[in-house]
Order: structure tokens, then sequence, then C-alpha cells
């Protein structure tokens, strides 16, 4: 198919990528790929270079190119040099949209950008999201579109800012899809590491924070930032590597006795850095193991704030161990079998290795944002949907979210409505 590139307006342009792809994480991806392609001139370099399968990446551009009806590569195929892939000039222009939309901050524009979509009556893909994020951190709004209110003011949603791994397993978008059956509340989510989610409430820019950093979000809700914490599901770590296990961290004592041993090998370790729940969860053991995460081996991945999940196939790809939540490596493990038909059980090359120490619980918990802290914020939704998802429909939709099609749940709800699960009273906040 021959396509003819047009000019978009500039905020037109991503904000309809941002709708067709279901959120800036993906959006992101799409546009770093483009980048990384324009620089090799290869799809297979440059997904590979993002720790992306080759077949992720076709997969991506061909959604875009579907949904933006623009072609965004050229491929060369054969020659002496052996083919390759350029960006067309509507893949060109696309990437300078999207630079114009980062330097404008995309987060401060998160409402802004909503109103314009329900304004401009823009449809999106049932389960899609509109996305925005600052900085690094990727992102994602997600949910249904924003009708109309009173006087025809368009209401704008509750804005969560959610830690990466319920979003990538679906969690998060079947417990919004939930609430807004049950309730009529519109929600969007904002896709960040926890340290990053934490700092968007703290600037005021979303209702609610979902993270898995209890130290972290207690100190949220002692400086006055968050009214309390409220427990809401839980999973655990593992340290994942290659099946030869060459520091032989299966035979250790603990989880920080796992990690010195894969430090004295020294053997390679991916770390994602980016201050998520699992880079603190790790740098914690890192501590406690006495170990400074500086050794020959030890490695940052510069897409780790893509999720769990990315910095997953970069692990894969590389050899090496890290630390990953188990619903991230089920799905995963799953993704693995599925395109590898007879392939031993676990991802190419990664296999858990330990796991079953309690320090490495995993415990996720919904903060609402405080208003004194922000005028802005709507406490009220918050809590409403706090009480929702920690009461009996949110926690029986977490008891049985992935059993179909993984064979178990991904997470155990922890809420006061848990099903046959203890009371988890939240913690109160503190006095600023």
């Amino acid at each position: 198919m021959t396509v003819t590139a047009q000019p978009f307006p500039p905020a037109d342009l991503f904000l309809r990528t941002l709708v067709s792809l279901g959120g800036l994480t993906r959006a992101e991806r799409l546009c770093s790929l483009l980048a990384a392609i324009g620089e090799k001139g290869s799809i297979s370099a440059a997904a590979s270079g993002m720790g992306l399968s080759y077949r992720h990446a076709w997969g991506l551009i061909g959604e875009a190119e579907n949904a933006l009806a623009r072609a965004l590569l050229e491929r060369k195929v054969g020659g002496p040099g052996g083919g390759g892939a350029a960006l067309t000039p509507a893949a060109g222009e696309l990437l300078e949209h999207h630079r114009s939309f980062r330097r404008a901050g995309a987060v401060e524009g998160a409402r802004a950008g909503i109103e314009k979509a329900a304004a401009a009556g823009i449809e999106k893909p049932e389960g899609a999201a509109v996305g925005t994020g600052t900085g690094n951190s990727a992102g994602s709004l997600a949910g249904t579109g924003a009708p109309p209110g009173p006087g025809g003011a368009v209401k704008l949603p509750l804005l969560i800012a959610g830690t990466i791994g319920p979003i990538e397993t679906g969690l998060l978008g079947a417990l919004e899809a939930a609430y807004h059956a049950r309730r009529s509340g519109l929600v969007r989510h904002i896709a960040a590491g926890s340290g990053q989610a934490l700092d968007l409430a703290r600037a005021g820019r979303v209702d609610l924070v979902l993270a898995h950093a209890p130290l972290q979000e207690e100190a949220f809700v002692r400086e006055g930032f968050g009214t309390g914490r409220h427990p809401l599901m839980r999973n655990d770590f593992m340290v994942v590597g290659p099946r030869s296990d060459p520091a032989r961290s299966a035979g250790a004592g603990g989880a920080a006795d796992a990690l010195r041993r894969i430090a004295a090998a020294p053997a390679p370790f991916v770390s994602r850095g980016d201050r998520s729940g699992t880079h603190l969860k790790e740098s914690a053991l890192w501590e406690a193991a006495g170990v400074e995460a500086n050794f020959p081996g030890y490695q940052v991945y510069e897409g780790g704030a893509l999720g769990s999940a990315a910095t997953l196939r970069h692990a894969a790809a590389a050899g090496a161990y890290t630390l990953v939540d188990r619903a991230t490596f089920t799905i995963f493990t799953k993704e693995w079998r599925d395109r590898t038909p007879g392939e031993a059980a676990g991802s190419p090359g990664l296999t858990v290795l330990f796991e079953g120490d309690p320090v490495l619980d995993n415990l996720f918990s919904l903060i609402p944002v405080a208003r004194g802290s922000f005028p802005g914020a709507e406490p009220s939704k918050a809590l409403d949907f706090v009480v929702w998802a920690t009461g009996p429909e949110g926690q029986e939709l977490i008891a049985e979210f992935g059993r179909v099609t993984y064979g178990r749940p991904l997470f155990t709800p922890v809420g006061p409505s848990a099903p046959s699960a203890p009371s988890a009273p939240s913690t109160p906040a503190a006095g600023r």
C-alpha cells in the first residue's frame, strides 16, 4: 500500500498516536524505536538494542501505521548491504512532534489533553489509553473517554500514578474498567516507577498513587502529601538468571546471600536503576548483602524506566541475573513459550534461581493525595476508588485476575475484604 504523508497539527499528531497505541509507554517505545532505526538503518539492530523482539518491533510499527494511515518505514531489501530500513517523512514528522510534546511538559498538559481529545471526538480502541509523562518516566493515561459534564464542560477523571507492573499485566486497567462500570467513575493512569509516581504526587499532578515501595510511601504520608496507605495486594520478587547459574545463587541461604554470590562470582546482573519499587528493593538487598553495586558485570539498563518486562528481555539477551516480580516473570514465560513451542520452562536462558525469602514480599498500596498539599487534588474521588478496590468487588477481581490465562492469579488481594485474607488496615497520615 502506498501512503502519502500529510502534515498534522503538531499537538494532534502525537495525541492521536497516544490514543491509538494505548498510552505513553507504547508511544514512547515507538518513538524510541523509530529514532534508533533512523540511527542504525536496521529494524533488527534497533530492536535488539532496546531489548525488544523483532516481531514485537514490527507489530508496534504496523499498529501505528494502520492507526495513523501513514507509512513510517521504507524497507530496503537485499543488495550488497543486506537490506535495512529508513524513516519516511511522516516518521520524521512524528519524531519532531514528539520532541515538541516532551519539551512542552507532558504531565502538566495531561488534563488539557484529555479535554482536547474529548472535545475533538477522537475515538480510541476499547481498552486503549491517552497518555503523558515527564522526564524519563514511562506513562499512560488509561480509561474510558471523558464525556461532557453540566454545561458542556468535560468531566475530569480521577488520575492515578501507578507503578508499571500492575499496568503491564493489565490488572490496573481491569480495575479501572470494572470501577467505571459499577460507579460510572472516570479513571486515567500515568505509568511510572514507584519513586517517580510519588514525585508526581508531590508535584500535585495526580489524585491517587499505586506504589510498592513501603518505606518511601510511609515517608510520603508522614510528610503530609498522602492521607494514608491502603494495602491492596501483594506478590513476591525472585532472583532469575541463566540456567547454568554460574554464581550458584540457587543454593543461597537468603536473598541477600544470593546477590552476594552473584557479586563475588562476579556474574552479570542487570538493574532497572530507575527508583522503581523493584529497583528500591534491589538496592536494599545489596545493602543487606554488604555489597557495593558497582562490581564487574553490574549494569544499569538504560531502558529500565520502561518496566520489568523490558528489563527481563535485556537480561535474557545478555545472559544476566536480575530481580523481578513473579507476575512479570509469569507473563514473560508464557510469552516465550507461545513464541517457541516445546522450549523448556522459563524465558530464553533465564529461570527462577532464588525465591521464598520473606524479605522478597512485594506489597502494593493505594495512597490518596492530600488536598492540603495540592488544592486541585480530588481526595473524595480517590477515596471512593480505594474503598471500592479494597472492597469485595475489587478484591475478588484481583483474586481471579490471571487465573484463566496463566493457571494462577498474578496477585494476592490483601485489602480488608480480600477473599479468605486477614484484614490489612491502612496506615493513618501523620501531621505535617
